[in-house]
């Protein structure tokens, strides 16, 4: 029997949430065939997950921010007697990852308030979700539910995403084309203020090359990561999108014109 998708409390009603799991949902789709930034982050983490001296054999562990399943794979693989929790915000995103593993628990809820009681969970992992929340109530919450030696494994982005966006889009108005994030150094600081023993701390940029601006931004949007602070109103004109494609054409190298994200990779046990 295929297991359902277990639907927690609604979700918080903030506007700026509430568009982004709509933009993730639009995207479940097409999502993994976008998606190799994301499977590129997720590897990484696997592999410095490896390297780490972690617990060999957690009774469970939850994917927080699952999407559609990508590193689901791989947590089976490592760990098969292990119970796999898969958790995402986006029910879409849920329904794709549900066909690919039938039986596993499935639960669409918002990991700033997880439903689960504390210290049931030996491993905590979460791939490119904690930018879209306050990584402060994401690492409360991993704390939480983990049990006192569980580990952490979190991938998420740094402060400097997309500089060649903020640059092709700088003039253009007056508005925020880039989604604000907090200082990753943040949340080390808070992690080890915790408790918490880091084990691999990492930030590095993972940059992708397009032929064109409008590749660069349909990669973006084809994941779901389009949300911004503002939002503007109305379309840019013909002619300010020729301005803003003119700028990025400043950036154009051998390889195209480069769109680069700001990875960050943790890892750490629970005190």
């Amino acid at each position: 029997m295929t297991a359902p998708i277990t639907v927690t409390d609604p979700l918080p009603a903030l506007p700026a949430k509430q568009r982004i799991r709509q933009a993730f949902d639009q995207a479940a789709t097409g999502y993994d065939a976008a998606a190799d930034v994301q499977r590129e982050m997720a590897n990484r983490l696997a592999a410095h997950l490896l390297q780490a001296d972690v617990k060999e054999e957690p009774v469970a562990i939850l994917d927080a921010g699952c999407g559609t399943g990508y590193s689901a794979a791989w947590l089976a693989q490592r760990w098969p007697r292990t119970e796999l929790v898969l958790l995402d915000f986006a029910p879409a995103m849920l329904a794709v990852a549900r066909t690919q593993y039938p039986g596993t628990r499935v639960i669409c809820a918002d990991i700033e308030a997880l439903p689960f009681g504390d210290g049931g969970f030996g491993g905590y992992w979460s791939s490119l979700t904690w930018q879209w929340n306050d990584p402060r109530r994401c690492l409360a919450e991993a704390g939480r539910i983990l049990e006192p030696g569980g580990w952490l494994a979190v991938a998420t982005l740094g402060a400097d995403n997309f500089p060649e966006l903020r640059h092709a889009f700088a003039g253009a108005d007056g508005y925020s084309h880039v989604l604000a994030m907090p200082p990753p150094e943040q949340l080390l600081a808070e992690c080890r203020a915790a408790g918490w023993s880091v084990r691999v701390w990492e930030r590095r940029p993972v940059r992708r090359h397009f032929p064109d601006a409008r590749g660069a931004l349909r990669s973006v949007k084809a994941v779901g990561a389009r949300e911004v602070e503002q939002r503007r109103p109305a379309p840019l004109s013909r002619g300010a999108w020729q301005a803003i494609n003119n700028r990025y054409e400043q950036l154009r190298d051998a390889d195209g014109l480069p769109l680069t994200y700001d990875g960050v990779w943790l890892i750490a046990a629970r005190p």
